[in-house]
């Protein structure tokens, strides 16, 4: 016994102190009536537990950023698709708002103009750059026929080159295969009409007449196919040579050719048709 205790007499010394350490500091309270072991042990704890507080706190942000961040991108997520939704309506809105003042002038026009007319739709093209060709929705079962004029309410398109049962093919005034004897409206100078798949030009012009820029161009009804009185378009520019005969206008199409989706087919009256046999 006496040989344990003197062979580990420092550890049990340190042990004895620090049990007599402990029974003094919980007999013994300071003023604030905290006893002395508790004010060791939070001075020895403080700073692992305000280690703990902190990590936890940043933990708790962390996460509370997170689940912060994926609702934010949910949001966002949400209001791009509602903004996708809206620019399609608006696009659809400003679209038809489109179609519906381009169909009011055209069938206002169409009421307005005493000839009988079939409303039609441009439903394609000629594939080939040689002619210029456009196909609409009507055909021999709505009355359509050959050599039936095209219009619209700017003005002369074309004429209907050939027929089907459902569908027509409309010659465009700008096919370099069209012709239309015409007149300006000023001076009733008078001049044919050819296309040159650009544009469309006045020719055979009376190298005497006085003609000018911004001149008027309308058909003559000459040959008895295109009725007259429709605007051709304007006059842009006049060539001439003093060799030449005649002088050629270049004019100003009242159709964008480019651009057109709706025609009207004009229905002949029967003195039209007897006046064009004859």
């Amino acid at each position: 016994m006496f040989k344990f205790i003197s062979t580990y007499r420092l550890q049990i010394s340190i042990v004895v102190a620090i049990l007599g350490l402990f029974l003094l500091l919980f007999q013994s309270h300071s003023e604030q009536g905290s006893s002395r072991i508790q004010m060791a042990i939070q001075t020895v704890t403080y700073p692992f537990q305000a280690s703990v507080q902190s990590a936890v706190s940043n933990i708790k942000n962390l996460w509370n950023s997170y689940i912060l961040l994926i609702d934010v991108k949910e949001e966002n997520n949400r209001l791009k698709q509602q903004l996708l939704d809206m620019e399609e309506k608006l696009s659809e809105h400003i679209e038809n708002s489109v179609q519906f003042r381009r169909l009011r002038d055209q069938m206002l026009f169409a009421r307005k103009n005493p000839l009988e007319k079939i409303y039609s739709e441009i439903i394609g093209e000629s594939s080939d750059n040689t002619h210029n060709i456009r196909f609409i929705n009507r055909g021999s079962n709505q009355k359509v026929q050959r050599n039936y004029i095209v219009i619209r309410k700017e003005g002369l398109v074309g004429r209907i080159h050939s027929v089907s049962p459902f569908q027509s093919s409309v010659q465009l005034m700008i096919d370099h295969r069209n012709r239309v004897p015409a007149l300006i409206q000023r001076n009733r100078v008078r001049g044919l009409i050819y296309g040159t798949q650009a544009g469309i030009e006045m020719r055979q012009i009376n190298q005497h007449a006085k003609i000018k820029i911004g001149d008027r161009v309308i058909s003559s009804g000459l040959g008895g196919l295109y009725p007259k009185g429709i605007l051709i378009g304007w006059v842009s520019e006049i060539r001439h040579q003093q060799h030449e005969l005649f002088k050629t206008a270049i004019l100003e199409s009242a159709v964008d050719f480019n651009s057109i989706e709706e025609v009207f087919v004009i229905i002949p009256s029967k003195s039209d048709s007897e006046a064009a046999v004859e």
